[in-house]
């Protein structure tokens, strides 16, 4: 063994080389690295599939808020656990008619999911209105809706 390592001492310094290359590079990885296989959201997830949003409750949303004269249409989207509401209004609508159909969106929801899940409500109207849009935020531990202030014209 020692007459082969004495004849061909380049190619063993080589292969030691590359080894010690490889658990260098390995190291780093897990240095540099180390959350890169976590999910996206972490553990902020936990327990959703046991409060699922489902078709239903969607198709409930949307028809109830597309129902009030004051909607044109209605969008809706889920985003881990935010459910956004996109709601267009008519160019009549005041603020604080608008902001009343934050509490709709609550009302297509059980007590379980509106426990779970944030809410946000988009409200803005076809025209450039100087009021709108208005965006409402509800976190799953709090009461009510938070808005962003209200523009003056």
């Amino acid at each position: 063994m020692r007459h082969y390592i004495k004849e061909h001492k380049i190619v063993v310094v080589a292969i030691l080389f590359m080894i010690i290359l490889l658990v260098l590079s390995y190291i780093a990885k897990q240095v540099f690295f180390s959350n890169a296989s976590n999910a996206t959201y972490g553990s902020r997830l936990d327990g959703i599939k046991e409060v699922r949003i489902t078709k239903d409750d969607k198709e409930s949303l949307i028809s109830k808020l597309e129902d009030d004269a004051a909607v044109k249409k209605c969008e809706y989207s889920l985003q881990g656990k935010i459910v956004n509401a996109i709601i267009t209004v008519n160019d009549d609508v005041g603020l604080d008619t608008a902001k009343s159909l934050a509490s709709k969106v609550l009302d297509a929801f059980d007590s379980d999911q509106k426990k779970f899940y944030d809410f946000q409500v988009f409200i803005k109207k076809g025209n450039d209105a100087s009021d709108f849009p208005i965006i409402g935020y509800k976190q799953n531990a709090k009461e009510g809706f938070s808005w962003t202030k209200d523009r003056v014209a």
